[in-house]
């Protein structure tokens, strides 16, 4: 009984226990291949993913390097093209230009970032960016140096030449020159197309653009952005103020007429300010200008040198100015305040000869006295010193520095018929030397300005000659 009862029971037990185990198979089975599915799924879409995040990472590699071609590219006609900023590139005329803050192709977003290194270098950075999901956005960064490869990396300035020279119309003489970009800006001593724009973008076969004629007859000039300023011996437009913006439509945009007689004689400016020197009048031989609104000049400062002052250059706080006043050559005028300019310093050359051209570089003063020229150290402005001095042979009209980098050339234009453009070394203050010469063709050729152009190395001069009243020089 024992026995067939024990049996029953197993028959009425065994075929649920078999269910039993079948169902947790069952559900193990399901719950292996779901996490195998999804395990082969998650693969799946992760190199998807992995994939196209790669070929995005690519393409952006692709566009900055692009990028960078392009600046290479817009460099190659005139580093002057590179100006400094950020910018988006797009193409016009088959030619990549520096267009806006940033430009976009598809997710792309590009820009480029352009910054000066030197006169000879720039930095490029390249930057792209893009959103790769919506909780992380991808980047590539690229940097590149273009340098002006036009530019011999070596050269010598101690055997200058007379490499170009432009026969302007008239007989008027060249006074004074300045340069910006692809164009030099030049005065001349007439009273009737004084003013003109030449194209230098090839420095061997310059060309005038423009002229314009200009009230009075011009004395000094300086160039900022796309405004020149003009010194005037006009009793009505002392300070004239030209837009350039055209390079052959350049107007008179304002003007100003200063009390009494003195003509002017040197500019300088610095940012929306501007400061005249004046001279043969009885008082306020410095004049301040607002230069905001540039079509209507406001005087909002003077000063009473004591003296003619014929020639300023602007630093910092402080401007320096060279006079008649026999014991005060170099005149020192604090502007921290151009409301109230005030005279803080002053140097004494030897001699009772007056001080005449002027320029800075730094805390290194250059002016001449005469035949000599001059070193003087600003570092403490209130208190310069002479360092140096030596002799050009004749009267030196006009100074122009390249002082950048390794440089330490001071360009001379000079009444030295043998010599008239002159190059002085001054990497030591102490005991400048004359190193190089240019002697134009002509009995009376003198130089009367002269600048120098970094971007291009080359000095432009302008002068006597009537056949060459634009010179062009270069070094070997």
């Amino acid at each position: 009984m024992k026995l067939e009862l024990l049996q029953s029971i197993r028959r009425a037990w065994s075929p649920t226990k078999q269910t039993g185990f079948s169902l947790v198979e069952i559900i193990l089975s399901s719950a292996i291949f779901v996490m195998l599915v999804t395990a082969f799924v998650g693969a799946y879409l992760y190199g998807e993913e992995a994939t196209m995040l790669a070929g995005n990472r690519l393409r952006a590699t692709l566009l900055a390097e692009e990028a960078i071609e392009a600046v290479r590219n817009i460099r190659d006609p005139a580093f002057l093209n590179l100006a400094d900023g950020t910018f988006g590139l797009s193409i016009s005329g088959n030619q990549w230009l520096l267009s806006g803050s940033q430009d976009v192709s598809g997710l792309f977003t590009r820009n480029v970032t352009i910054a000066t290194i030197d006169s000879k270098r720039k930095s490029v950075t390249s930057h792209v960016t893009w959103q790769q999901n919506p909780q992380r956005t991808g980047s590539v960064t690229l940097v590149s140096g273009l340098t002006n490869w036009i530019i011999a990396v070596a050269s010598d300035w101690t055997t200058p030449t007379q490499a170009a020279s432009l026969d302007m119309t008239g007989t008027a003489d060249g006074f004074k020159v300045q340069v910006l970009g692809n164009y030099a800006y030049v005065i001349r001593s007439a009273t009737s197309a004084n003013f003109s724009i030449i194209d230098i973008t090839n420095p061997a076969a310059p060309v005038v653009r423009s002229t314009l004629s200009l009230n009075g007859t011009p004395k000094n000039i300086v160039v900022d952005g796309t405004y020149a300023y003009v010194a005037s011996d006009s009793d009505t437009q002392e300070l004239q103020i030209i837009n350039i913006a055209s390079p052959v439509a350049p107007l008179l945009s304002g003007s100003y007429n200063a009390s009494g007689t003195q003509n002017a004689s040197g500019i300088a400016v610095s940012g929306n300010t501007a400061f005249l020197a004046r001279k043969n009048g009885p008082s306020l031989e410095l004049l301040v200008f607002n230069i905001t609104n540039h079509a209507a000049p406001a005087i909002i400062g003077s000063l009473e040198l004591g003296a003619n002052a014929n020639d300023l250059v602007v630093s910092g706080n402080y401007l320096f100015v060279t006079s008649d006043n026999n014991v005060q050559e170099l005149k020192v005028v604090n502007i921290s305040n151009i409301l109230l300019p005030t005279l803080a310093g002053s140097l004494d050359l030897p001699g009772n000869t007056d001080g005449e051209a002027i320029a800075i570089s730094g805390n290194t003063v250059v002016m001449s006295q005469g035949s000599l020229l001059f070193t003087v150290d600003v570092s403490n402005p209130l208190v310069p010193v002479q360092r140096g001095s030596i002799s050009a042979g004749a009267l030196i009209n006009d100074i122009a520095l390249n002082l950048g980098g390794a440089g330490s050339y001071v360009y001379l234009a000079t009444s030295n018929t043998a010599n008239e453009f002159r190059i002085v070394d001054i990497s030591v203050l102490t005991t400048p030397a004359i190193r190089g010469s240019v002697n134009l063709v002509g009995t009376t050729s003198n130089l009367f300005g002269v600048a120098y152009d970094a971007v291009g190395n080359r000095a432009y001069g302008v002068g006597q000659l009537n056949t060459a009243e634009f010179d062009v020089f270069a070094p070997q």
